[in-house]
């Protein structure tokens, strides 16, 4: 019988999110698609017990040698943590009509991503929106990176608690928030210092991220209702977005 091919999930964290998280998926992205799990022959008999907890019956747990994990996961930081499962078609982005039937009103916050391409930068945003307790991501279907297992390692496992839009038009997506009584923020290096202070309620507010390089296009800023601006005090005259969005996403939430 010829075997399946199959994805390599790697990483700590994406690895106990993943098993924490396979209640919530179809049992083929989940339960049905792990074929074995490598651990570091270091690892804790503990721990072992612990994972084993999580696995289906028919799924082989084996400890193996650095070397052995090395060479499964190619030149990918596997931290001692390996899934082998049946390959997965490309990660399934929700898509407009989804987004009108699952948003509602008071969701927020809710973050938007404009042309994010750094794979790295796009799983870091999904794992810092997540942490802030972003449940909505829309981004643009194109010029965007896919959410790729690099991506989803870098989110820490993130994409397995989020909602992933991928819409076509964002200025549309905006327009319809706005219906939903969002309030929308775009962080420009135009904008005000002053408005951190005057925004509305967490719930009731979206916030847009712009390409690595040219920022958010113009249009979608002509679609915010604020436009803040995060001050800087040394030499250097821009912050990553990853950086930025973690430090918007928290005046957002953590205000006194």
């Amino acid at each position: 019988m010829e075997k399946k091919p199959v994805d390599i999930l790697f990483g700590k964290r994406n690895f106990y999110e993943f098993l924490e998280t396979l209640d919530t998926m179809l049992p083929e992205k989940g339960v049905k698609s792990i074929r074995e799990v490598l651990l570091k022959d270091s690892i804790p008999t503990e721990e072992k017990k612990r994972i084993i907890a999580f696995l289906p019956t028919h799924v082989k747990c084996t400890l193996v040698s650095s070397r052995e994990l090395d060479r499964v996961a190619g030149d990918k930081n596997h931290q001692g943590y390996i899934i082998i499962r049946t390959k997965q078609k490309a990660f399934q982005s929700l898509n407009w009509e989804q987004l009108k039937s699952m948003v509602q009103a008071g969701d927020g916050p809710i973050l938007i991503l404009d042309r994010i391409q750094d794979p790295g930068n796009m799983g870091n945003l999904l794992r810092t929106a997540e942490c802030m307790g972003v449940k909505h991501v829309l981004m643009s279907d194109r010029d965007t990176a896919p959410i790729s297992p690099v991506v989803e390692k870098s989110s820490a496992g993130a994409v397995h608690h989020l909602n992933i839009f991928r819409i076509a038009n964002l200025a549309n997506a905006m327009d319809y928030l706005k219906e939903l009584e969002y309030w929308i923020l775009a962080t420009d290096e135009e904008g005000s210092e002053e408005v951190w202070d005057d925004l509305p309620t967490p719930e009731n507010m979206a916030i847009i991220m712009g390409n690595e390089g040219e920022g958010v296009k113009r249009i979608l800023l002509e679609h915010a209702d604020y436009k803040g601006r995060i001050a800087l005090q040394g030499s250097v005259t821009s912050l990553n977005v990853v950086v930025a969005c973690g430090i918007t996403l928290d005046r957002i939430v953590n205000r006194s």
